[in-house]
């Protein structure tokens, strides 16, 4: 008897132990394999979110320089960790079977990536050109001018009653203008003796008129600029504005080849006239831009349970860093192709931060970030169509893969998304810069084939805890 109660009370213990063991396996089976399979859903789905989150980010961006907001700030929240973002398994009142929570850090202008932008071409320096050429006489066009003016007068002031004399004012075969001073006249009958006569005129009066021609067509004729005009004491006596959108010059100029020469003749020998024409653009700079720290907002997450990941906004664009780099949204540098004239744009929009704005926060906790842009300019580039001979546009960094991805984003915006021929652009990615330099048609840089324009909107920011 006593034998058997020992082997009963022995059983017992085995079948615990049996139990006991049952127990740890599945625990250890739940921490193997359930526990990091949630945490990398979480870490997945926390990724996702900081994604959207930098989706937002950017078109925030966009709408404050877009919208020319200047001072107007943005707040944005970014959650540094999966704590308190995900749902737990069905074991979270216990700890240890919950997933470690993973933190990342968000950081203002810790990365080095340099734009730098060289071009040959048509550039607003502020300074103005004002030639003061009489009839006859030639001005060199080197741009599209801003103003552009002729002034008649009359050699004998007191008389404008006489015959029609004009200044023609033009470009070749290309178009003319033609200001002129245009007495009226009314012929009158008289009668003699039952005879009736026509061949007596009154002066009633004179404008000044203009006629246009573009590529040998008359567009406009006989068009009045002033009626009734008086003598005046003083010279020039009447200014005519060519650039005066009714006479239909203003945005054909734009579209002409530069540089042309104009030439002014005058007719009648009692007319004088002279044009005056304002240049803010200086022709064919060789320019280098000062290089341009882009700076960046990034978030490194610290991932326990799946790949490291980095996403960063800069310049306009949203990147993805792991192994290699790649761009989720693409960058505010664009291209486009006309292949009817041949004319590649370049659209440049510069989003640098502030470099004085660094920071680096870490943890798991929410962060707010504020932005706001500080100021908007236009980059000097000439508002004539076809503006420049090349452009350089370069990105350096110590981040092998930063210069990587720019590469790739050069390549994949002008010959995929562009549809530039091969043949018109040079690209490459050597050590720590890639570049992509434009020539257009051109292969000898001698030709005005390529658009340029562009604007800098310069942002602040800073990052706080939540």
């Amino acid at each position: 008897m006593t034998a058997a109660r020992n082997d009963h009370a022995l059983s017992e213990v085995i079948g615990f132990i049996l139990l006991l063991v049952v127990i740890i396996t599945a625990f250890s089976i739940y921490l193997t394999y359930s526990v990091p399979a949630q945490g990398r859903e979480n870490e997945i789905l926390h990724m996702n979110e900081v994604r959207d989150q930098f989706v937002t980010y950017k078109i925030g961006v966009d709408a404050l320089w877009t919208n020319s907001q200047v001072g107007t700030a943005m707040s944005t929240s970014f959650n540094l960790g999966t704590q308190g973002t995900a749902t737990q398994g069905s074991f979270s009142f216990i700890p240890i079977l919950n997933p470690v929570p993973s933190g990342g850090t968000l950081a203002l202008n810790q990365r080095q990536e340099v734009l730098t932008v060289q071009s040959r071409g048509l550039l607003k320096d502020g300074k103005v050109i004002t030639n003061q050429t009489p009839a006859p006489g030639s001005i060199p066009f080197n741009a599209t001018p801003q103003q552009f003016f002729v002034n008649i007068s009359d050699t004998t002031p007191s008389d404008y009653s006489s015959g029609k004399r004009s200044v023609l004012v033009q470009q070749g075969q290309n178009w003319s203008v033609n200001v002129t001073v245009n007495p009226r006249t009314t012929y009158y009958n008289y009668t003699t003796s039952g005879f009736v006569y026509h061949d007596d005129y009154r002066w009633t009066g004179t404008d000044i008129t203009i006629d246009v021609y573009k590529n040998g067509v008359m567009i406009l004729q006989d068009y009045t600029v002033y009626k009734n005009i008086q003598p005046r004491s003083s010279v020039p006596n009447y200014t005519v504005n060519l650039l005066d959108d009714a006479y239909g010059l203003n945005k054909y100029l734009k579209d002409q080849q530069y540089p042309m020469t104009v030439t002014f003749s005058r007719y009648g020998t009692l007319v004088s006239g002279y044009g005056i024409v304002s240049i803010t653009d200086e022709y064919d700079h060789m320019v280098t831009d000062p290089p341009l720290a882009l700076g960046a907002l990034e978030y490194s997450a610290s991932n326990n349970y799946w790949i490291p990941q980095t996403y960063y906004y800069q310049n306009g664009g949203v990147f993805l860093q792991q192994d290699n780099s790649t761009y989720k949204l693409p960058p505010t540098i664009t291209f486009s192709y006309d292949n009817r004239t041949g004319i590649i744009s370049v659209k440049i929009i510069e989003l640098p931060f502030q470099q004085t704005n660094a920071i680096n926060l870490g943890g798991n906790s929410p962060a707010q970030v504020r932005t706001h842009v500080t100021g908007i300019q236009s980059l000097p580039y000439s508002q004539t169509y076809n503006n420049t001979k090349w452009i350089n546009l370069s990105v350096t960094s110590n981040d092998s893969r930063a210069v990587a991805v720019w590469y790739r984003y050069f390549t994949d915006a002008i010959n995929i998304t562009a549809g530039v021929p091969d043949t018109y652009y040079q690209k490459g990615l050597s050590g720590g810069q890639a570049y992509l330099k434009v020539n257009g048609a051109d292969s000898t840089d001698t030709q005005y084939d390529v658009h340029v324009e562009g604007l800098r909107a310069n942002l602040s920011a800073t990052v706080q805890g939540g």
